[in-house]
Formats: C-alpha cells, structure tokens, sequence
C-alpha cells in the first residue's frame, strides 16, 4: 500500500501497535482525525483492561458475590457481546474463564450467567466468588469498531484500522479497488502468508496458535483445545469477528460449519492440517474474495 494518496498513522496501545489508514484527504486533516481515533483507543483502554487500577474491568474483579459497580456503557456492551458469543458457540468463548484458576477446580466458578447486567443503571453485579472478567479477546476489536466510527465522525470515506495482527476493519475502498487487500498471515510462521482476501465495510480478526501458544484451553472443559493452528472470522462487526476468532480455535470444524450456518453473515477460516506437514485453509460460511496457498509448516 504505497499509493501516496493513503495517509498512515501508527499507534502503541493495548499491548500492541495499531494503524490507521486513510484515503484522500489533507494530510494534516487526516492525521487530526486518526488521533482523534487513537485518542478513543486509548480513553477505551483505560476501561477494558484488567490490567489498569480502576479500570471498569479491574474494579468488577475485586468484587465478591452479591456486590456491584457502575460501569460505562462500552464495558457494558463489551460483556453482552461476550454473553452472546457464549451462548451462540456453546460455551467456546468466555471472558471469565481464568475465573477457574482462582477457585476449586471441582466447582469452577466460571460463566456469563455470574454476571449480571442492567444496562439502564450501567450496573454489573457478580453472582459468585473469585469471578475474573477479562475482556481481551473482545476489546480490542470493539476498540477498532469505535475508532472507525470516529473517523466517520470526521467525514473520513475510505479508510482501515487495524489493532496489531489481531483485527482489521476496512471501510470504502483503496485507490482503484473495491475494497482492501487484507493478508492472512501464517499462523506458525510470522513472516510468511497463507492467503489474502478482500474487505470492504468488513472485520476480518484471526487467532492462531503464533501469539496464544499451545496451551490454548476450551473453557466449557478447562483442557487443551484440540483447533487448528490458525483460525479467522470476518464478520460485520469488529468485536465479533474478534470474539468469534477466538471461539473458532477451540470449537470443532462441525460446530464452526454449523455457527456459520446459523449465522449467515459471518464467515470463517480454518487452517487445517491434511496431511502431516502440509496445512489447507478452508472456507466456511458467507462468501468472501479469498485468494489462498497450500502450505507447509
């Protein structure tokens, strides 16, 4: 993406290296309003993370069962996404699943349903001692979703925003296509891709063995999962296709054939092992312009 008329920026935050891509404008206007977006990642940061003192997420861990704590509205549709995904993949994606680590392994106190949420009053309220909440398999592309809509704020039309090599989100066009040319990178080989596909006005998030390691565990039987290497989604929304990338890694390739066909806009990709050595990604769900290569690890 050389095209001068593509302006881009480069953020640290959330442990990672965000960029911002915009397409025909001022630069010194594009550059005011890619920090404004990164101003909105950081400010997001700030309550998401369990990492931070005082942050919405590090105060509902410090409390017992039956106590509560008002939190902000993003915090609050960060945690009814995660309850979807739960219930929408079985119980492959659980944002309190390090609770288990904190309580007796017979009874782990783990699970959406320990958390109760009024949105009205911006209210949690923990149901179980021990609880953890961590949010960093769906905020960080919920924080792509509210720095795109920033930069439509700006009147920005084309655009990309990308949160290190966990989640793309791409809005109108590069010059002279008719959308982004997004790399999949090789789950087992950072230097390397696998394929790319075409986005416009679309997330594409990917999990893969690369960053989390093997020791990825199913949170509905606190074992190691059994996934591909290397798992995708593209989907509408940015903070799903980040939740449901995650899911992907633990769930089967039946229950992934079988979410996307009951969620006909989301789209996955598994990099799967055929025969030993040599890796094939697979496509299931809606369709999307992928361009792939079979590969060896």
């Amino acid at each position: 993406m050389s095209d001068e008329r593509i302006h881009r920026f480069a953020h640290d935050a959330m442990a990672c290296t965000w960029g911002i891509y915009v397409v025909g404008q001022d630069a010194a206007y594009a550059e005011q309003a890619a920090r404004a977006a990164f101003d909105e990642i950081d400010r997001l940061d700030l309550e998401l993370s369990r990492f931070i003192e005082h942050s919405d997420v590090a105060r509902i861990n410090t409390l017992a069962a039956g106590q509560w704590v008002q939190v902000g509205i993003d915090t609050i549709e960060c945690l009814e996404l995660a309850a979807k995904v739960h219930a929408d993949t079985n119980g492959a994606f659980d944002v309190t699943a390090g609770s288990a680590r904190s309580v007796s392994p017979a009874k782990p106190a783990t699970g959406p349903h320990l958390l109760k949420l009024d949105r009205a009053r911006r209210t949690v309220t923990v149901l179980a001692d021990g609880l953890v909440v961590d949010l960093g398999a769906v905020g960080k592309g919920y924080a792509v979703g509210q720095a795109v809509s920033v930069l439509r704020d700006w009147s920005i039309g084309a655009g990309m925003v990308h949160s290190g090599q966990s989640t793309v989100y791409t809005f109108g066009s590069s010059p002279g296509e008719t959308g982004w040319t997004v790399p999949i990178r090789n789950p087992l080989n950072p230097s390397a891709s696998i394929g790319e596909v075409l986005l416009r006005d679309r997330a594409l998030s990917g999990s893969g063995t690369l960053i989390h390691g093997r020791h990825i565990l199913d949170p509905r039987t606190g074992r190691p999962a059994s996934g591909p290497p290397g798992a995708w989604a593209v989907c509408p929304s940015a903070a799903l296709s980040d939740a449901i990338s995650t899911a992907f890694m633990v769930m089967s390739v039946a229950e992934v054939e079988e979410y996307c066909r009951c969620h006909t806009e989301t789209t996955a990709m598994l990099w799967l092992e055929r025969t030993p050595g040599v890796f094939e990604l697979v496509r299931f769900g809606a369709e999307v312009e992928l361009r792939t290569t079979n590969s060896e690890s």
